[in-house]
């Protein structure tokens, strides 16, 4: 009987911190999507498992000095892209692409590509997280 008691104990009691954990990374509007290369990587229908995590590039965009282009569209989100892998700083050598700014269109989207920074097509990792 003791057994059963804890056992349902413990359900209760993980089940708040399953349902807290799950807030924090929910609540992303319909505008709120990121896009490598045109393929999403965060909404529009790719889901939210990318949010606040640390993701390398593929390889074929790493060899391709032309690749990637980047592009965020909302204004609750933002990419931090990193020269280093592991998305680590190194000098100034990272760029945020995003318009964090409530005020501005919900549709409103942010590319960045090495069309504007040469140096981009040798960038390595990606963050995405919300303003």
């Amino acid at each position: 009987m003791k057994s059963v008691f804890l056992g349902m104990l413990a359900c209760v009691a993980a089940k708040p911190l399953v349902l807290s954990s799950e807030k924090a990374v929910t609540g992303l509007d319909i505008n709120q999507k990121v896009y490598i290369e045109n393929a999403p990587v965060l909404g529009d229908g790719a889901g939210e498992g990318a949010l606040n995590q640390c993701q390398a590039f593929a390889p074929q965009h790493v060899a391709n000095p032309d690749a990637p282009e980047i592009k965020v569209c909302g204004t609750g989100v933002k990419a931090t892209v990193f020269l280093r892998g592991r998305c680590e700083e190194y000098y100034e050598h990272s760029v945020t692409v995003g318009k964090c700014d409530s005020g501005a269109a919900p549709d409103t989207c942010d590319t960045y590509s090495p069309d504007d920074l040469k140096a981009f097509g040798a960038y390595q990792s990606y963050k995405i997280e919300q303003c």
